[in-house]
């Protein structure tokens, strides 16, 4: 019997996703909880998993296709049904598993080493396998159980995530059995620069395309090293303007979402923004003495921005309006008693600005703890919905990626407020009527003008550099 699969509920507040991958093709069979597609949210790449065994019988949605929740995805029919799909895709995935199993032998043959065939793909990326499974694929045909994060860093890592052996739940495989793979030295594919190397050797071909050809001859002759810095450009639709050839790329889900959110808070929250210095000299010799202490493992070493989240932290329970936000329907101000504070991050995904929560009642060691495990899943995109939630104050820090002294951050609605830092560096400074080397971290604030007043925007900042400039303060 047929049964209808709708997208679920994604998290709080989120409504919609962009389908990234199908997993499984329409005839496949497939087991309850295994992986059917990877939707990306505004925030995060989520994997659904399939709510019942069965076969897939009709995909209602393809990739790269922006569906709502409760919308239908997918009908299932019963286990070891065969559909129309599935009986004329048997010689075509046939027909790749000989060309598969081809390349590999004249691989090991050209190679002079032994190569390991990976396990037939289809299309969209996702592994065939075999009745009987072998190896250590995923048994029955299955993917391997993975999250979209660890799936993506075995692509980094250039390895096929379905022969490394997973120690989760269910033979899951983590993102520790993915490094630990690799540096077992269970690589499937050659090093990227080893590819590099031997593409770069090769002369151009004629049948590439006139910038592919340019951007080869450069690799291979050096006569334009311009060339070595051009980065490709995503996948998209080709046309050609009233000047030349150009390429359409529809923005993904996280990127449609951050344009909606800068364009809301532009057009609608009039921004001030305040420029000021620390002179965090003390707090960077207290730092370095903390850090060259024998700490306990999972305590991580401090980092400015740990101490800076402190300083806000308390200067939001000294200043609660830079805390609140406007309901400017009702025309009422609403006081958070808790202090959420948002930390943007750049990922490959675009920027994200997961939560540290209840900052105020963290100690700088605690703070530390929460930032390594938020740059932690920055490398490798995992962060879920609701980690990128319910923030109350945001903190961007473009210091760390060699940012200028100042800039106009943009305030996230609902919030009232932003801080950034620049890049901290040592500076000739007057001290005491004399010129002496400080070490100074550029500060810049940007506040909604419409509850805020700027002598309250002045009184908040000197507080926060204050505790800045008096360390002894954001340990007690």
């Amino acid at each position: 019997m047929a049964k209808e699969f709708r997208l679920p509920d994604l998290g709080e507040g989120v409504h919609e996703g962009q389908i990234i991958k199908l997993l499984v093709k329409e005839g496949d069979p497939v087991q309850e909880d295994q992986p059917l597609m990877e939707v990306e949210t505004d925030k995060a790449a989520v994997e659904i998993p399939s709510p019942v065994t069965g076969t897939i019988a009709k995909w209602h949605v393809e990739e790269n296709q922006t569906v709502n929740v409760g919308d239908v995805m997918v009908t299932f029919g019963e286990a070891g049904a065969k559909t129309k799909s599935a009986g004329s895709s048997g010689s075509e995935s046939s027909r790749r598993q000989g060309e598969a199993a081809g390349r590999a032998g004249s691989a090991a043959s050209s190679g002079g080493g032994t190569a390991t065939a990976a396990p037939p793909r289809h299309a969209n990326g996702t592994g065939t396998g075999s009745g009987s499974g072998s190896g250590n694929g995923a048994p029955g045909g299955r993917r391997k159980p993975a999250s979209p994060a660890v799936r993506k860093l075995a692509r980094k890592m250039e390895v096929d995530i379905e022969i490394i052996p997973g120690s989760g739940p269910g033979g899951r495989v983590t993102r520790a059995d993915v490094e630990t793979f690799v540096k077992e030295g269970g690589a499937s594919s050659p090093p990227a620069a080893a590819r590099t190397q031997r593409e770069s050797a090769k002369p151009p071909s004629a049948s590439a395309s006139p910038s592919a050809r340019a951007k080869q001859v450069a690799h291979t002759t050096g006569s334009a090293q311009i060339f070595n810095r051009v980065t490709e450009l995503p996948a998209g639709t080709d046309e050609r303007d009233n000047h030349g050839e150009i390429r359409r790329v529809a923005c993904s889900q996280a990127r449609k979402t951050i344009a909606n959110v800068m364009s809301q808070s532009w057009t609608t929250i009039p921004h001030v923004t305040d420029s000021d210095d620390a002179d965090v000299t003390e707090l960077e010799r207290l730092r370095k003495q903390y850090n060259e202490q024998e700490l306990a493992p999972e305590q991580p070493k401090l980092t400015m921005l740990a101490f800076v989240i402190r300083a806000v932290a308390k200067g939001l329970r000294l200043f609660p309006m830079f805390n609140a936000s406007y309901d400017a329907d009702r025309q009422e101000i609403i006081y958070r008693r808790y202090i959420n504070i948002a930390v943007g991050v750049h990922t490959e995904r675009g920027l994200v600005a997961p939560v540290i929560r209840d900052a105020d009642q963290l100690s700088v060691p605690q703070i530390a703890i929460a930032l390594a495990e938020i740059g932690q899943k920055a490398r490798t995109a995992s962060f879920t919905v609701n980690e990128t939630r319910g923030g109350t104050y945001t903190l961007s820090n473009p210091g760390a990626v060699g940012g200028s002294r100042y800039s106009t951050p943009i305030v996230t609605p609902p919030q009232v407020a932003v801080l950034a830092t620049g890049r901290t560096r040592w500076m000739p400074w007057v001290v005491g009527g004399e010129i002496a080397p400080r070490f100074i971290m550029p500060l810049s604030h940007s506040f909604d003008h419409r509850i805020i007043d700027g002598g309250e925007e002045i009184n908040f900042m000197r507080t926060v550099i204050g505790e800045l400039e008096n360390p002894g303060r954001l340990v007690m």
